[in-house]
């Protein structure tokens, strides 16, 4: 009897203890996500394994990326979960430099890993920490993902442009789309980090990972390779090629301007795939960065990894988890619209021609890099986003000069978390060369910010330009005469002219300015202005334009027959240089606002804000300020 008791004692020890056994190999993850669909995918994979292997139990929290990076260090320390999420680059050789990760080749056969990972990705997580005379691997690879700019394909048909193959073929084509009415670029600023990517691809082209990797450490920097580096960036400025660049557009919203044909492209990575319209995916391509050194092969490719503390409690159960993130490593970075980071073979796969020709872009790189931001301190890296955005929105690459290669601190506030409660948008084309175009501005933003939105102006150059803008999702016209809306069928004029507007024919010889002018004389002009083409067919003269006002002046002054147009806030700028010559009223004409008739509803609105607001001093004191009182 004695002996059917022990045996059933020790049959109910068995169990507990298996009880215990199993309830000890409880695996604890935390993982950074930004939306509920990466959860859901991790969520996906971790229920599998707990599925597949019923002896583990996975407990996985997630977090926003402040709390994850937050809480991190303290994590590392504690030990309180046995698999964090992580980065490559700076932020993985941080840990590595702290002693507190383990060796994922502690874990798992090294050999092992060495037939399962892609080798330029193994190389990413692989060291010789202080304490190791010899190289480890420290994490176990996630996914990558390349960058490169997103293109809507139709805005591209319709202008008959292409994807261009080097750097100067890119020039070429943002100059194409421009002049035929398009906004060739938008770019993300609101999360500071988006616009780094212009810094990694440019420093790469200029000087290679030796001069990417002295903007990482943050040094002042002249000479040739920052020169170089300087004027590449330039040629993207000064020709208003940025969409609404004062805008802090996220990441997210910058993919709609593509798909909406307000923009014709943006540089972004491939974590956007997500967020493209199911119903516009046809419609949006995507080409690599094109480069102007063809020497240089290098490729932006960001690597999401597993580390695994020092301290972590269950590390010694963690092998068979391991092995199965790495045999289901295709399915899970595709779900991420990310690259596996399997040696298998996975193109064929691949969701779109767009994420396959990122594959193929850093298949055929001799060199990956991590994203700037992962490899710089984090106020190198806030600083330099800064001086990019801000020379975006101010047009010129003073910013950049300052910020990025002499270290001075830039003040541009990026990262507002306001865009929430920001005024809905709308956007209006100009032409460039008159200077009244910025009297209209200011008024039109007082009086739409009155009805609740806010506005953006892109300039043409041309008049056809500008009237092609509504093609691509233009919201109106910021100022007219009132003969563009036969021009301009699709938009409705506001009935209340914003002011009167004067034009002058300036003449270096005194006596041409007296009577008419003899046909088919030249006279120049700085814009495309329709009551201008208008006078010169009614007097069968020639229009001659000129891009600045120097090389106005200049054409002027070297012309003893010399002849001119210019507006009324132009004679005033510039009567210094035009003292010694003559001038008279050619023309007098109202201006109005003209919006799309998909707002047809706004017209009464705006005509009402529009005639009280002229009532008002703030009115007749922006007409001084641009010169406009007397007309």
């Amino acid at each position: 009897m004695s002996n059917i008791i022990n045996i059933l004692w020790g049959a109910l020890f068995f169990l507990s203890f298996s009880a215990i056994a199993q309830a000890q190999q409880v695996l604890s993850v935390a993982v950074l996500t930004t939306n509920e669909r990466q959860s859901d995918i991790y969520r996906g994979v971790f229920n599998d394994f707990s599925t597949q292997s019923s002896q583990y139990d996975v407990n996985v929290t997630f977090f926003s990326d402040k709390e994850f990076k937050r809480l991190l260090p303290k994590w590392l320390e504690t030990g309180e979960f046995d698999l964090l999420y992580w980065q490559a680059g700076e932020r993985l050789r941080s840990l590595i430099a702290q002693d507190v990760i383990q060796p994922i080749d502690s874990l798992l056969p090294r050999e092992e890993l060495q037939s399962a990972i892609q080798p330029a990705v193994l190389r990413s997580v692989t060291h010789q920490s202080a304490s190791n005379a010899d190289a480890a691997t420290y994490a176990l690879p996630i996914a990558q993902y390349g960058w490169g700019f997103y293109y809507n394909k139709a805005v591209f048909q319709e202008l008959s442009v292409k994807p261009p193959k080097n750097w100067k073929e890119f020039i070429a084509l943002c100059q194409r789309i421009k002049a035929q009415g398009a906004n060739p670029l938008v770019q993300a600023v609101q999360e500071s980090w988006p616009v780094l990517a212009w810094l990694d691809y440019l420093s790469l082209d200029a000087g290679g990972l030796e001069f990417r990797q002295q903007l990482i450490d943050g040094q002042t920097l002249s000479g040739a390779t920052a020169d170089i580096f300087l004027k590449q960036f330039e040629q993207l400025l000064s020709n208003e090629w940025f969409f609404a660049p004062q805008r802090h557009w996220t990441w997210q919203q910058v993919m709609k301007v593509v798909e909406d044909k307000q923009a014709a492209m943006t540089l972004m990575g491939q974590f956007a795939e997500g967020t493209i319209d199911p119903l516009l995916n046809k419609d949006i391509g995507f080409f690599s960065f094109p480069k102007a050194n063809q020497m240089n092969q290098a490729e932006v490719a960001p690597l999401e990894i597993w580390v695994v503390p020092r301290s972590a409690k269950n590390k010694a159960h963690l092998a068979p988890l391991l092995r199965f993130l790495l045999a289901n490593n295709k399915e899970m970075a595709m779900g991420f619209d990310s690259l596996p980071v399997v040696n298998t073979q996975f193109t064929q796969d691949l969701p779109s021609d767009r994420v396959k020709i990122a594959a193929n872009s850093l298949a055929n790189s001799s060199t990956l890099v991590q994203f700037f931001d992962r490899e710089a301190k984090d106020d190198i890296a806030k600083n330099a986003a800064r001086s990019i955005a801000k020379s975006i929105h101010e047009d010129n690459s003073a910013s950049l000069r300052e910020g990025i290669l002499k270290r001075t601190h830039i003040n541009y506030e990026t990262n507002t978390f306001a865009q929430a409660a920001e005024l809905p948008q709308l956007y209006f084309a100009s032409v460039t060369g008159l200077k009244e175009s910025f009297f209209a501005s200011n008024l039109m933003q007082e009086i739409y910010q009155q009805l609740g939105y806010g506005i953006s102006v892109t300039r043409f150059g041309s008049l056809e330009a500008s009237l092609n803008a509504y093609r691509f999702g233009g919201d109106g016209e910021l100022m007219r005469v009132d003969g563009y809306k036969h021009l301009a069928p699709s938009l409705q004029q506001i009935p209340e002219p914003l002011a009167n507007v004067s034009f002058y024919l300036v003449c270096k010889d005194l006596d041409m300015c007296a009577t008419s002018l003899p046909k088919a004389s030249e006279v120049s002009v700085i814009n495309d202005l329709l009551v201008v083409n208008n006078w010169a067919n009614e007097n069968q003269v020639k229009l001659k334009k000129y891009d600045t006002v120097e090389t106005l002046f200049r054409a002027f002054n070297d012309n003893e027959q010399g002849l001119m147009v210019l507006g009324a806030s132009e004679i005033i700028d510039n009567k210094l240089l035009i003292s010694s010559s003559t001038y008279r009223t050619i023309i007098t004409v109202p201006l109005y606002h003209y919006v799309h008739n998909k707002h047809k509803e706004l017209i009464p609105l705006i005509d009402s804000a529009l005639k009280e607001y002229k009532k008002t001093e703030q009115y007749q004191a922006l007409k001084n300020r641009y010169w406009l009182q007397h007309n």
